[in-house]
């Protein structure tokens, strides 16, 4: 889509349902495909023509998918122990167990999310119906739980401007901005019920949200103004 959010080029007809994308690099994709134990990788031309370039079959439920290096991304899973995990563009999976103390719990779809700000080596992991945002520091191994009268079922996070995170508060119909020290920086309303997934593009100049409430469906495209970054 351009920034008016027409529709452009050839889209990708996907045989699987599919849940969450990623940018990789300018030209291609990551998309996950949920109760399939599919991920998609997809190639965008220079006409804007998205075709399949291979399929990866994983082992885990994957859910939300965000990028850790340019060849590794993070994926939230579902009915699995292991909530967050790793998959490389090869198709290699990886836990964090090892050095990460993540909820004793198996998140069922749509329960959580995540992210990673790559500058801070910190991955952010949000639980919804415990209504609390979780930082892990990958590099000192150490991690924060944050709770806010404002997080109120937190959903999609992206990196946001300065290394800080921007998270999805569902039931309160806002976006929630916290720094990886877990300081709450604002709390910005959208005109949409039950924000659901956000991401900010590469140069930190705008701002992309959609929601999950049926039958009102939106996406909203928003600049990021001077003053939040």
């Amino acid at each position: 889509m351009n920034e008016q959010l027409q529709r452009l080029g050839t889209p990708y007809k996907f045989k699987y349902h599919p849940y969450n994308v990623v940018c990789v690099s300018h030209d291609a994709l990551c998309v996950t495909s949920g109760g399939y134990e599919v991920v998609c990788l997809l190639s965008v031309s220079t006409d804007n023509t998205i075709t399949l370039t291979r399929e990866i079959k994983t082992s885990s439920k994957f859910d939300s998918i965000c990028c850790m290096s340019p060849s590794h991304m993070v994926v939230s899973t579902y009915d699995d122990p292991r909530p967050v995990r790793m998959i490389s563009v090869d198709g290699v999976e990886t836990d964090f167990e090892h050095i990460l103390a993540f909820p004793k719990k198996n998140y069922k779809v749509d329960e959580s999310a995540c992210t990673y700000v790559q500058s801070k080596n910190t991955l952010v992991l949000t639980d919804r119906l415990a209504h609390t945002v979780y930082l892990y520091d990958t590099l000192n191994r150490t991690s924060r739980a944050v709770t806010n009268e404002n997080i109120q079922e937190p959903r999609g996070a992206c990196p946001g401007p300065g290394d800080s995170v921007l998270v999805c508060s569902m039931r309160k119909d806002s976006i929630v901005h916290l720094t990886i020290n877990d300081k709450i920086l604002g709390t910005y309303p959208v005109d949409m019920k039950y924000p659901y997934t956000i991401c900010v593009s590469r140069d930190g100049t705008r701002l992309v949200v959609s929601n999950s409430a049926i039958g009102v469906r939106k996406l909203h495209l928003y600049k990021i103004s001077p003053a939040m970054s």
